[in-house]
């Protein structure tokens, strides 16, 4: 049996100690004894409270550690000894109660019931367990029957040749979104292929866009630049001026250099017509006055003017051009 040094001191039947309520009760309790005469019944009361607990230690400590407690002055010693007690005490309460590490749950009373309490049933029996086992989505793929819900803003991503693409809904607007070339998991890069606003619906694309396909619309289409057909060889412009190879280049030029643009009369010419020729019928003069200033019988003067049109800004004699 373990030697135990630390006895109790003046725990007798007849000690002379203070009483409890006494000792509760005395000034020194809270502030030590200070100068003047000590009795011996309060000193013995003070001896016996700390020699009896660390007595009480000290037993514990022997018994639990099966070392020896020696009054030697040797702190660690005492130290490693407590430790080891509470060790020791510990394992033997908590062994039938507890499992333990080391035995890997080779210590479950009913495996059974234990796997069926945790709701594994057969699955624990298994080495590995697949997607299919417990319900999940396989990482190689599959399918999933049933909608997909997610919080998060960016979602969706796909990695290829060290690119990435993934959708965006920031609450106004949905998003295709691009990466930056070589950051297949990071940020979005500039370009805004496809947009949708989330309160008018409306579609828009800030880049080019072919169709292979007839693009069929119930109601206007709106471009704030030129439409171009035939793979960009005929164009409508925003002026509504039409450039293809029918008109040889613009439909305005040629409309110009097509038909008249407008017409006038040329610069006026006069005769005397009294005692001279006159005018002969002759195109493309008009008689635009004739004039009899005595106001006799005889004609005096004749006048006429040419008949001219406009064709792509220049004028022209009717019949010249």
């Amino acid at each position: 049996m373990a030697k135990n040094d630390f006895k109790p001191f003046a725990t007798g039947e007849s000690a002379n100690v203070l009483s409890q309520a006494d000792y509760e009760a005395l000034d020194a309790t809270a502030n030590g004894f200070q100068t003047g005469i000590a009795r011996s019944e309060q000193l013995n009361k003070v001896w016996r409270q700390a020699s009896t607990i660390a007595s009480v230690v000290a037993s514990f400590m022997a018994d639990k550690s099966g070392n020896d407690v020696l009054d030697d002055g040797d702190t660690a010693a005492l130290q490693a000894t407590l430790l080891k007690a509470l060790l020791n005490n510990s394992t033997a309460q908590l062994d039938g109660r507890y499992l333990q590490t080391g035995k890997n749950l080779a210590d479950v009373n009913n495996v059974a019931q234990a796997r069926g309490n945790l709701g594994l049933g057969s699955l624990a029996l298994k080495n590995g367990l697949s997607a299919a086992d417990v319900g999940a989505f396989p990482v190689t793929g599959g399918e999933i029957k049933g909608e997909v819900w997610s919080n998060t803003v960016d979602n969706y991503r796909i990695i290829a040749n060290n690119k990435g693409v993934f959708w965006r809904f920031d609450g106004e607007n949905y998003y295709l979104m691009l990466t930056k070339d070589g950051d297949p998991r990071g940020g979005w890069n500039n370009l805004r292929p496809f947009t949708v606003n989330f309160a008018s619906g409306d579609i828009r694309t800030d880049q080019n866009f072919s169709a292979n396909g007839r693009i069929a619309s119930a109601q206007d289409i709106l471009s704030r630049n030129s439409v171009y057909s035939g793979n960009g060889a005929s164009q409508l412009a925003p002026d509504g001026n039409i450039y293809g190879s029918v008109w040889g280049g613009w439909l305005s030029n040629w409309l110009r250099g097509t038909f008249i643009m407008d017409m006038r009369l040329g610069q006026v010419e006069s005769v005397q017509a009294w005692n001279d020729g006159g005018y002969i019928d002759q195109s493309p003069y008009v008689i635009t006055g004739v004039y009899n200033f005595n106001r006799d019988q005889y004609i005096d003067t004749i006048y006429r003017r040419p008949i001219q049109k406009n064709i792509n800004g220049a004028w022209y004699n009717v019949g010249s051009a």
